[in-house]
């Protein structure tokens, strides 16, 4: 159940937890293979799902350590929430970043041989308030509705504009502890596209 619905969804489904919508304060990461659309043409559409299958792979064995889920997978891309609490310990909602980036980097030899590149992933991340209810009558799920969504993939989509692998903005900054092997440069504050309040961003990267 747990690897159909992901972890403890199934139970609150079961048990109508969210059968009417509820506010809760979440993290969320927006994490996307760059150059897909190249890696895509490159490979044929076989092989690159191959690619995509095997990176969601090393991506599931280590988030756990972070106590991060799966929200949804949407192609070349995965989308990980924390309850906010969860995200900010141990600034799990970084960590985990660094530690798929790490688990890639170790296995570059065998993805190079395998399909002939070395896939890299950029993220935004987010936090905030939004709703959370049951949705769906004949394939049930846990929906999350909210600016908070929108707002953490508009950010991801800005990693490409300013060459970042990781942005965050300052409001979940502003809540996490990091230690001295990471350094913060902060972007300004960019309208995000659809969006008419400007978001302060700012870029982490190990020292």
């Amino acid at each position: 159940a747990n690897e159909k619905f992901g972890k403890g969804v199934f139970i609150k489904l079961l048990l109508g937890r969210y059968k009417k919508p509820r506010e809760e304060k979440c993290i969320f990461m927006f994490l996307d293979l760059q150059a897909s659309t190249t890696i895509a043409e490159q490979l044929g559409h076989y092989k690159y799902s191959e690619l995509i299958q095997e990176c969601f792979y090393d991506l599931n064995m280590v988030m756990t350590k972070y106590n991060a889920d799966i929200y949804q997978y949407v192609g070349d891309e995965a989308v990980l929430c924390w309850p906010y609490n969860k995200g900010i310990n141990k600034n799990n909602c970084i960590e985990l970043f660094y530690s798929f980036e790490n688990r890639l980097l170790k296995k570059e030899k065998q993805y190079m041989q395998k399909y002939g590149v070395h896939p890299k992933f950029k993220a935004g991340v987010h936090g905030g308030n939004l709703i959370v209810t049951e949705v769906g009558t004949v394939k049930k799920e846990i929906a999350y509705h909210g600016d908070v969504i929108n707002t953490t993939a508009r950010i991801q989509g800005e990693c490409n504009k300013y060459n970042q692998t990781l942005l965050i903005s300052e409001m979940l900054l502003k809540d996490l502890e990091l230690s001295e092997n990471y350094s913060t440069t902060e972007i300004g504050n960019i309208t995000l596209r659809g969006k008419e309040e400007k978001v302060n961003l700012f870029t982490i990267n190990r020292t």
